[in-house]
């Protein structure tokens, strides 16, 4: 038998209100989890300008009810802070979600991370990463809370807590986590940005992609002292155990917390809810254009919302384009699958390259191909390239 350790609370189908406030009474109340005068952050999942019906997105009634119970402990300040994906306005974001508007009611500070002061700070146990530049508001609060939305993603199967924090960091090092290894990134930053409470949204969660699509509705909200406690029970709501999703595999195994569900001590009036489905293959980004071929590794949000956009478009259009698609920073990973059509000049019966991105201006150098540039690209230029050959 497992020594169980950790607790996580959860609640289901009732009201958000309700959810919210009876996982924080379940984990000794907000008065016991939150030191008086504190200084506070709050992290929820912004990373796009779409609202929370799409399953992007955290719902702004969670940050109303905590916000609420966190007026109890008299804080010095509450500050919620973002910073949406690359190439993404983390204001439009809060307007869109109704953030703004809830940061407006409580007369709270309302902050782009974007626009703060960045810092780097050390990660002495980083396996990958050795520092990491970080909005330094981050480093000055007394209490951070972390309010993410469940839901799978296109690079790490789901997102939960410790992916969550990855909107803590500066841009150029989204990018960076991406061209390394963005499942050990996510677990180097864990060992430095610890927050003290998570709260995660499974409320309506997207089981197409992090930006949005297909949501199912959970009705169900969760809370842990611990985040990798918090991501486990959230990922098998989805089916998915710890070693099937690599960022909580890696943190298991640097002993962030619990290794599996056994040590964890759930807190809950219902039967924990599994969602029934086919799963989205999450490791590959499929699209349904017969023409097309994608061949793609390391690709951040931004440029495959993009690439999806301009295809959606064609695809209305009744369009499909004979070419090859590359893309991803670590798109040299998989460069023998398109290598082996082009030897020494010669074209060996094989679609025309695309390479998307500034991560993949090197493809041009060495093959034939026509190069979208951007960082991230736009989907019409993604588009207009691929009207012209279709």
């Amino acid at each position: 038998m497992k020594n169980i350790s950790y607790t996580v609370a959860v609640h289901s189908d009732e009201t958000i209100k309700a959810m919210v406030s009876n996982c924080l009474q379940d984990l000794g109340g907000i008065e016991k989890l939150v030191p008086p005068g504190s200084k506070i952050l709050l992290k929820p999942n912004m990373v796009v300008a779409k609202p929370n019906s799409t399953g992007a997105t955290t719902n702004p009634l969670i940050l109303d009810t905590l916000i609420e119970h966190l007026m109890r402990t008299s804080p010095s300040e509450i500050i919620i802070g973002e910073s949406s994906q690359v190439g993404d306005d983390t204001l439009q974001a809060y307007k869109i979600t109704g953030v703004y508007d809830i940061a407006k009611k409580w007369k709270v500070t309302l902050l782009d991370f974007k626009k703060d002061h960045q810092v780097y700070v050390d990660i002495p146990d980083g396996k990958v990463l050795k520092k990491v530049l970080i909005a330094e508001t981050v480093t000055k609060v007394d209490y951070l809370i972390n309010l993410p939305i469940l839901k799978v993603h296109s690079q790490t199967t789901v997102t939960m807590g410790m992916k969550n924090l990855k909107g803590c960091i500066a841009d150029q090092e989204k990018s960076r986590f991406h061209r390394l290894n963005l499942s050990q990134c996510i677990a180097d930053l864990n060992t430095v940005i610890i927050p003290n409470l998570t709260i995660i949204d499974a409320t309506l969660c997207s089981l197409e992609w992090e930006l949005g699509g297909m949501p199912v509705r959970l009705n169900t909200v969760l809370a842990a002292k611990n985040v990798l406690a918090a991501d486990i029970v959230a990922a098998s709501m989805l089916g998915y155990r710890v070693d099937e999703v690599e960022h909580l595999f890696l943190a298991a195994q640097a002993h962030l917390g619990p290794a599996d569900l056994e040590e964890i001590k759930i807190i809950s009036p219902k039967k924990l809810k599994e969602v029934q489905y086919d799963r989205v293959n999450s490791k590959e980004f499929t699209f349904y254009l017969p023409g097309l071929k994608v061949i793609e590794k390391g690709t951040c949000s931004s440029c495959k919302g993009a690439l999806l956009a301009a295809m959606q478009r064609l695809y209305k259009e009744g369009s499909s384009p004979d070419c090859t698609i590359l893309m991803g920073q670590r798109l040299r990973d998989r460069e023998n699958e398109f290598a082996s059509n082009f030897k020494y000049g010669t074209v060996k019966s094989a679609k025309p390259l695309m390479s998307i991105g500034q991560c993949c201006s090197w493809v041009a150098n060495d093959y034939p191909s026509k190069q979208i540039k951007g960082c991230p690209v736009k989907a019409e230029a993604i588009y207009r390239y691929l009207k012209t050959i279709s």
